[in-house]
C-alpha cells in the first residue's frame, strides 16, 4: 500500500472547497436543514429539555445525524452523476489518499455546520450547562469525525446501487448505533452531569479505536467497492 502524501490529500481537499464555494449547495442544504431543525425541536420539547436535560443531548445528536446522513453522501454521489471519478482514480493519487481527501472534506462540512448549530442549541434550549463548552465541542468534534469516517467509507459501498440515496442510511444507521451511543454518554457527563476528560475517557477511547477499524477497512475495500 502507497504512503498517503499529505500534499495529494490538501490538494484534492482544495478542489472540493472550490467546487462547493462555487454552488454553496451542500452547505446551504446542511445548515439550512439543521437550523430547521433545531428550531423545530426547540418549539416542540423546550419544556421538556429545561427538566431533563439529557433529553436535549440526544436532539442535538439527531441533528447532526440526520444533517449528515443527507449531505456527506454527496462527496462521492456527485463524482459519479457527473462522470469524473473515473477520472479522478487515474489520477497519480492512491485510493487511500481520494478517500482522506474526501473525509477530510465531509469533515470540514461538519465542522462548519457544528460551530453555527451548537451554540444555537444552547440558545434556543436555554440549555443549562454545568462542564466546560470547549470539552463538550470536542467531544461533538470527534464523533462528528467517527460519523464521517464510516459514511464516507458506506459511501462508496452503494456508489453502483440504483436507490444508492435511499440505501446509505439503512446501512449507515446501524454501523453508526455504537459511535451514536458513545458520543451521546460523553456529551451528556460534559454538559449534564459536568464531567472532565478523565470521566469520558473511556468512551472516547472507544470511539477512536472505531474511527481507526474503520478507517482501516474503507481504506481496503475502496478499490472493490467502485468497481462496476
Amino acid at each position: 500500500m502507497r504512503k498517503v502524501r499529505p500534499s495529494a490529500v490538501v490538494n484534492l481537499v482544495r478542489k472540493e472547497l472550490r467546487a462547493e464555494l462555487r454552488t454553496k449547495h451542500t452547505v446551504n442544504f446542511m445548515l439550512l436543514f439543521s437550523g430547521l431543525a433545531v428550531a423545530f425541536f426547540s418549539r416542540i420539547s423546550g419544556s421538556y429539555v429545561a427538566g431533563a436535560p439529557e433529553i436535549g443531548v440526544g436532539l442535538l445528536w439527531l441533528v447532526f445525524l440526520f444533517t449528515g446522513m443527507l449531505g456527506l453522501g454527496r462527496a462521492f454521489v456527485k463524482e459519479k452523476e457527473l462522470g469524473t471519478l473515473d477520472g479522478l482514480r487515474l489520477t497519480p493519487m492512491s485510493s487511500a489518499e481520494i478517500l482522506a481527501g474526501k473525509a477530510v472534506y465531509n469533515l470540514l462540512l461538519m465542522l462548519g455546520v457544528q460551530s453555527i448549530i451548537f451554540p444555537l442549541f444552547i440558545v434556543f434550549f436555554d440549555f443549562p450547562i454545568r462542564g466546560s463548552v470547549l470539552l463538550a465541542f470536542g467531544v461533538l468534534t470527534l464523533g462528528n469525525a467517527c460519523f464521517v469516517i464510516v459514511s464516507s467509507a458506506l459511501a462508496t459501498l452503494v456508489l453502483n446501487a440504483r436507490a444508492r440515496e435511499l440505501l446509505l442510511p439503512v446501512i449507515l444507521l446501524p454501523v453508526l448505533f455504537p459511535v451514536i451511543v458513545l458520543s451521546v454518554s460523553a456529551l451528556k457527563g460534559v454538559l449534564v452531569d459536568g464531567e472532565g476528560f478523565l470521566n469520558i475517557l473511556g468512551e472516547i477511547k472507544i470511539i477512536l479505536a472505531y474511527a481507526v477499524v474503520m478507517s482501516t477497512i474503507a481504506i481496503l475495500t475502496f478499490d472493490f467497492a467502485l468497481e462496476e
